[in-house]
């Protein structure tokens, strides 16, 4: 008994064809996930599938530059056309020749058993309907992340704006004591001591945070707690020389 099997469904370029699709497959795997890039305009240019990241590249770029008071770069035009055939390719090309084949699939209702030979026009479907699906499906995930870093980053900036703000006030808290410590008790001042000294009210509560006071002999201890972040305080302890030591930071201070 013969074991050949002469089968309609592998065709003579069968073989040559899924090789292809495999090829072609890897390629854009390695391509969106390793180091493999493009170099147009004396920059480097990966391979995505998510060509908006791109523009969000370059805006943070400029805003480095512009921050460290440089004039933003235009952006290249080999980094406009890459992003624009990238778009063409993932949102237009790609889509529109799955979804009309698979259309056409449908319409007809071919028997698994009348199914045509696999041609270029089935491999191309492949890949067409790989690129969308990836596209596609990564669209959520990276839109809800992309949001999440946003808001973290957005978060961390008002934390840190917070900390330096009362900072800042610690900084001016701990000059008023330091001249109520040197004047004369009889100007009103601690005369070489801290002891008695206290927050004036307009001091004590701003829109930053809240402050008090513990002043000693030769020492004011300070501590700040944030108005707009309950949990997150700043204790400091002042010397007889004016000197701000011992920082204790809590919450998300720290």
């Amino acid at each position: 008994m013969s074991q050949r099997t002469d089968s309609a469904e592998f065709a003579p370029g069968f073989i040559w064809q899924i090789s292809l699709l495999t090829i072609a497959a890897l390629c854009v795997v390695v391509a969106s996930h390793s180091d493999f890039a493009w170099h147009l305009t004396g920059g480097t240019l990966p391979i995505t599938l998510y060509p908006w990241v791109y523009g969000g590249g370059r805006t943070i770029a400029n805003g480095l530059r512009a921050f460290s008071g440089q004039i933003p770069e235009p952006l290249p035009a080999g980094l406009r056309a890459a992003a624009l055939v990238l778009v063409l390719i993932t949102m237009v090309l790609c889509p529109t020749l799955f979804f009309l084949e698979w259309r056409r699939r449908r319409l007809t209702k071919t028997l698994s058993s009348e199914r045509p030979l696999l041609r270029i026009s089935s491999v191309l479907y492949a890949f067409c309907g790989m690129i969308t699906m990836v596209a596609g499906i990564g669209l959520g995930p990276a839109a809800y992340f992309s949001e999440k870093a946003r808001a973290d980053l957005r978060h961390a900036q008002a934390i840190q704006s917070n900390r330096d703000a009362m900072i800042n006030q610690l900084n001016m808290l701990a000059l008023d004591a330091t001249q109520y410590r040197i004047l004369p008790r009889q100007l009103g001042g601690g005369g070489r001591s801290f002891e008695g000294y206290s927050i004036t009210e307009k001091m004590a509560k701003t829109d930053e945070a809240l402050f008090m006071v513990t002043g000693r002999r030769n020492v004011a201890e300070f501590r700040g707690t944030s108005a707009k972040y309950p949990s997150c305080a700043i204790e400091v302890r002042v010397d007889s020389l004016g000197h701000m030591r011992e920082w204790i930071y809590e919450g998300e201070f720290r």
